[in-house]
């Protein structure tokens, strides 16, 4: 036996085993370069079968991953606890691999789970951790994985300070599993990569190694559990271009915790099988039209992690005052958050809303569970020569804060509003345009709810009575978000004949213009109009709009010149009508007076920085801190314009699948 096994037999000592389930350890490298990277031999499986695999090497200050493989089946309801020990949070306790750090000292950990019989069964394992005089080397990620999905892993030095880290440089290998796909960071501190295919599950080992500037190195494993998609659907309606991942209800004994398991997302899901609303009624039609209680829409919330649903409903309970939220989410039929899903959509398909958990983390420890993983990526638009800039401000500042990953800071309740308060407004507005609540309580459950034919819609009435009027933005929103290939005459357009287009029409913004060939009526109007007047309603939050130069690598808030920008354009005179037609049919509970509450536009200063312009009456340059936040937003924005142009895309082929 060699060295990694001694120390692993003895560091970790198996407790009660239940039914036929058996416990194998398994080195995977330790921490400070000890251990074996060589996995044993594999062996054959009896099905029904749960094997338990260990981080080899524990230390005080690094991570450990503890997994279980089924041999199979899919492990049914799985939940981790703990039994002893300093309390250790388990972020990820309702999946079949957690990761912990723990201090030095002994712990317990409790799996109990549902085998293929449907029988509750539990494992147990003890853990011991010896001190360690090394500076402390964590890797943290999710630790399970299902085949297709994206996933990161990010390498930290927590008890160094900057100056002790920086110079620092880092190596990832992979030293045992299936090889990942689509590795990309590996001399970076985060390593992203893809979940090959599998058919049964399998443990992948990733080590890196971090030489400090000083000379010393630093090493440490993670192991990721690799998992087949269970059930897959031969052509699954959530396919290779948007795989589904790992989710559950969150009350596991919820009056509709099997419908959604079942009808909302899942590699099962073809477009033969979408369940009727008999099976899953839409919230508005159970609650009769009335505002739903938070209780009703946390029957309806599917999570990757436990976290996710506290943080949402702590925030429909304490920011969502006015019941806007609930009152949208009656056109709903279930709310998904994960750590996976990107980008964020309302699916009329399923009636279900789909949110990127990176909207909601409070603390540090959230944010490690969220893969960074970033969208797929299109550049379409990238030889126009314009960009169109945007942003939420509050107080002639940006709204929702900096929160650079590196520096580990949490974030409050309200400042979630920015982005996800914007999204809900408007990936909900779409879901109140597919199905007005004048439908809620006379809607046919033998239907599904793509079958729901609607009428005359928020989205139709508005193109029909107050439409877009500029020809040129509406070719353009083919090019900047449906990839159509731009032509010589729209490559010459400069800012100066962008700004002749745009600022006389009715949008608010360029998204409002994303009109696909194969329809006559978009749907990102509405929803544009509605989140921005909501966003100042409800929060006091402003929406800037602008129009630069195309942004290059060497592009900076500081550097790109705003040829025209509005604050709060939704306030014009001639947008308010278009606002007013959407709020009566998608939220009728919003009185009409208070659109009279909307501010007028202010004008953004031309010939000054997309920074100089946060606050327009200001002579003084903007603080360092607005500088690097500013930067920050910029860099972000950019991933969410592509957010944006994939889910329009997304939109679009779901719709056309589910036909």
């Amino acid at each position: 036996m060699n060295e990694g096994m001694k120390r692993l037999a003895a560091s970790l000592r198996p407790g009660l085993v239940a039914g036929a389930a058996a416990l194998m350890l398994t080195a995977c490298g330790g921490g400070g370069g000890g251990g074996s990277d060589a996995a044993p031999a594999p062996t054959a499986c009896a099905t029904g079968t749960v094997t338990l695999q260990a981080s080899s090497g524990p230390q005080a200050g690094r991570n450990v991953e503890l997994q279980a493989q089924a041999c199979n089946f899919t492990l049914g309801d799985p939940q981790w606890t703990q039994t002893q020990g300093t309390t250790l949070p388990l972020m990820s306790a309702r999946s079949a691999a957690i990761s912990v750090e723990p201090a030095a000292g002994d712990y317990g950990f409790n799996l109990s789970y549902l085998d293929p019989q449907g029988q509750r069964k539990s494992q147990t394992v003890q853990l011991s951790v010896p001190a360690s005089t090394e500076p402390a080397l964590v890797v943290r990620g999710d630790p399970s994985l299902w085949s297709g999905n994206g996933a990161s892993l990010r390498a930290w030095l927590p008890t160094l300070s900057a100056a002790e880290a920086a110079g620092a440089t880092y190596t990832w290998t992979q030293t045992d599993g299936p090889a990942a796909l689509s590795l990309q960071g590996q001399d970076t501190a985060r390593l992203l990569f893809k979940g090959p295919e599998v058919s049964k599950d399998v443990a992948m080992r990733f080590r890196v190694d971090v030489k400090l500037a000083a000379g010393q190195t630093l090493s440490q494993a993670f192991q990721v559990l690799l998992q087949p998609q269970p059930g897959r659907a031969l052509q699954p309606l959530f396919d290779a271009s948007n795989p589904s991942s790992r989710v559950y209800p969150w009350l596991r004994n919820g009056a509709h915790a099997e419908a959604l398991a079942a009808c909302i997302y899942g590699p099962q899901l073809d477009g033969g099988n979408l369940c009727p609303m008999s099976r899953l009624p839409m919230l508005g039609t159970e609650t009769g039209g009335a505002t739903p209680t938070v209780e009703q829409v946390m029957a309806r919330v599917l999570v990757s992690h436990d976290w996710m649903a506290q943080v949402f409903e702590r925030y429909l309970r304490e920011q969502d005052v006015h019941g806007d939220f609930r009152n949208l989410l009656k056109a709903t039929t279930a709310v998904v958050i994960g750590a996976r899903v990107r980008p964020a959509f309302y699916w009329k398909a399923t009636g279900a809303i789909y949110l990127d958990a990176s909207y909601l983390w409070l603390t540090p420890q959230q944010r490690d569970t969220v893969s960074e993983t970033p969208d797929p990526r299109a550049d379409f638009g990238g030889d126009l020569g314009y960009t169109m800039l945007w942003r939420y401000v509050k107080d002639k500042d940006y709204a929702g804060g900096s929160y650079p990953i590196a520096e580990r800071k949490s974030r409050e309740l309200p400042d979630l509003h920015a982005r996800l308060g914007s999204l809900l407004y408007h990936e909900l507005t779409h879901a109140g345009d597919f199905t007005p609540p004048r439908l809620h309580s006379v809607l046919n459950p033998a239907l599904r709810v793509y079958d729901i034919q609607a009428g005359v819609t928020a989205s139709d009435d508005l193109a029909a009575k107050l439409p877009l009027q500029s020809a040129e933005m509406v070719a353009l929103g083919k090019v900047q978000f449906f990839g159509k290939a731009s032509t010589a005459v729209q490559r010459a357009y400069t800012p100066q004949d962008i700004t002749g287009f745009f600022a006389p029409d009715r949008a608010t913004d360029e998204y409002n213009y994303s009109l696909p060939d194969s329809t006559t009526v978009g749907r990102e109007d509405a929803a544009m109009l509605a989140e921005e007047a909501m966003m100042q309603l409800r929060f006091g939050i402003l929406r800037d709009v602008a129009i630069t130069p195309p942004l290059t690598a060497t592009s900076t808030s500081s550097n790109i010149i705003v040829s025209w920008g509005q604050r709060g354009r939704v306030g014009e005179a001639k947008i308010k009508p278009r606002v007013a037609l959407v709020m009566s049919q998608v939220m009728p509970w919003v009185a009409a007076s208070e659109l009279d509450k909307l501010a007028a536009p202010q004008a953004l200063p031309a010939g000054r920085s997309w920074l100089a312009t946060l606050d327009p009456a200001a002579a003084a340059h903007p603080s360092e801190a607005q500088r690097r936040q500013a930067d920050e937003a910029l860099q972000d924005m950019g991933g969410r314009r592509q957010e944006r142009r994939r889910a329009a895309n997304l939109q679009r082929d779901f719709r056309q699948s589910a036909q």
